[in-house]
């Protein structure tokens, strides 16, 4: 199965970058597909809180552009 894996790792990293981005969201979205009922449930509920959080000033939300910076920073 490792073998197999990494040859199509290997085929994918080919790829031009945009049949990549289009590769990869095919992948997060079948592994969103089976993220169990209860799960998404939780997930829900969590956001939901955050959102409330915000909205009622008990915390504050990050610019996107801060979010890049720091992941650049992060990971080059």
């Amino acid at each position: 199965m490792k073998a197999k894996l990494d040859e199509v790792a290997r085929n994918a990293l080919a790829l031009p970058v945009n049949d990549q981005e289009l590769l990869a969201e095919k992948l997060v979205g079948n592994l969103v597909s089976q993220v169990p009922p209860a799960i998404k449930k939780q997930q829900l509920a969590e956001v939901m809180r955050r959102r409330a959080d915000i909205l009622n000033g008990k915390t504050h939300g990050i610019e996107a552009a801060q979010v890049v910076r720091e992941i650049q920073a992060l990971f080059g």
